[in-house]
């Protein structure tokens, strides 16, 4: 009988499967979107910038602008880091990932090995949504800041934050619903 280890050590000897293209442009356009929010960010914002907003988009909670900065770069940064490296785990503790058929996906180093391209990919549309949540709070913050009340606008503040959700629901919906997952002939 194969063990997961040794399936897992197998499979890290097989070339890495690359993410769809049309993922890969979509990560380095949102990057470069948020990369030049945080310059334009940098480039505006006053010294006392509101980062924090309660009912009605009413600023309740104010930074420095380089705490802001740092806020606007570190979160971000983190996410980008964070979550796509979960896609590691499948390569070294396949039994740790919890995914729909993962008694077939980790039973073979090919199976295995397509099972960490799929979950990379579904790991970095998240990163996007998570990314265009984080850029819409920025620009926000920018709004509010240059706003005599210093104000979120609440359209940004919901939309923002519902575009985030059917997002996530989306990518939810792609990893769960049809057959991203499912067995695959071509694999056995």
């Amino acid at each position: 009988m194969t063990t997961t280890n040794s399936v897992a050590d197998e499979a890290r000897g097989l070339p890495r499967e690359p993410s769809g293209p049309w993922i890969r442009a979509l990560v380095v356009s949102t990057l470069l979107i948020w990369l030049a929010v945080l310059a334009w960010q940098a480039m505006v914002l006053p010294e006392r910038v509101p980062i924090h907003f309660g009912s009605g988009g009413r600023a309740d909670g104010w930074s420095g602008k380089a705490g802001a900065l740092a806020f606007s770069g570190v979160l971000p940064l983190t996410v980008l880091a964070l979550i796509p490296l979960t896609s590691l785990l499948v390569m070294r503790a396949p039994e740790l990932i919890n995914g729909p058929n993962k008694q077939w996906w980790t039973s073979t180093a090919p199976r295995l090995r397509r099972f960490e391209r799929l979950v990379r990919e579904d790991l970095w549309l998240i990163v996007v949504v998570t990314l265009a949540l984080l850029v819409a709070m920025q620009v926000g913050i920018v709004i509010a800041s240059e706003s005599p009340d210093q104000r979120m606008p609440e359209g940004l503040l919901l939309g923002g934050t519902g575009l985030f959700g059917a997002g996530m629901v989306a990518v939810l919906l792609r990893m769960y619903v049809g057959d991203r997952y499912a067995e695959n002939p071509d694999l056995d």
